[in-house]
């Protein structure tokens, strides 16, 4: 069985759910990195409509595939990791080039109870030659109910933060689940950032 049937699957037998969507739009920050690194640093964001409205998973499928990719390489630090949660937060307060990293995640920017789980995206060309995150059959995650999923009172949910001197291009779909309890996709949320 596929990952995404299996997972669809595993958070609807918990939660009982009718499809509804909450998702409002995607949004690009850029960070100022003080040029401690080569290029600009960008936060994407998932806006949802509701403080409770949760983000669960980000994820590509054979028919939504996932590909984030740059027109130069995303700047990797050699102490950070794909992961937010590779980034060691005591590190990255004296390390400006650890805290402008390049990481996927939902929710959290370092290690300190953050619970992003990878699976089925290889990030291995993403980490170790700055390339492009794919998948036609993989997501990285957490847990219904996690409090690192919810949009809180910003009502929006941190999905990546990507360095690079080029030009981002971005298209992903999300799972999540509203205050009121029902699961929601939405596919093919495309961005765009830098030149």
């Amino acid at each position: 069985m596929h990952f995404m049937k299996y997972i669809s699957t595993l958070f609807l037998l918990i939660f009982f759910i009718n499809c509804s969507a909450q998702f409002n739009k995607v949004s690009v920050e850029e960070v100022d990195n003080g040029g401690n690194v080569p290029g600009r640093t960008y936060r994407v964001y998932i806006e949802l409509l509701n403080d409770s409205d949760q983000v669960h998973m980000v994820y590509g499928e054979a028919q939504h595939p996932l590909d984030i990719r740059s027109s130069k390489p995303f700047y990797q630090s050699e102490y950070g990791g794909a992961l937010s949660n590779q980034v060691n937060r005591k590190a990255s307060k004296e390390n400006a080039g650890l805290r402008f990293d390049s990481w996927i995640t939902i929710g959290a920017t370092d290690n300190y109870d953050n619970q992003t789980t990878n699976f089925l995206i290889n990030v291995d060309d993403f980490e170790k030659k700055g390339g492009a995150i794919k998948t036609s059959d993989g997501a990285w995650f957490v847990t219904p109910g996690n409090p690192q999923a919810y949009a809180g009172s910003a009502q929006r949910v941190l999905i990546m933060q990507l360095t690079t001197e080029g030009k981002i291009t971005g298209k992903f779909s999300i799972m999540g689940r509203t205050k009121s309890g029902e699961i929601f996709h939405q596919y093919d949320i495309g961005f765009t950032a830098g030149k």
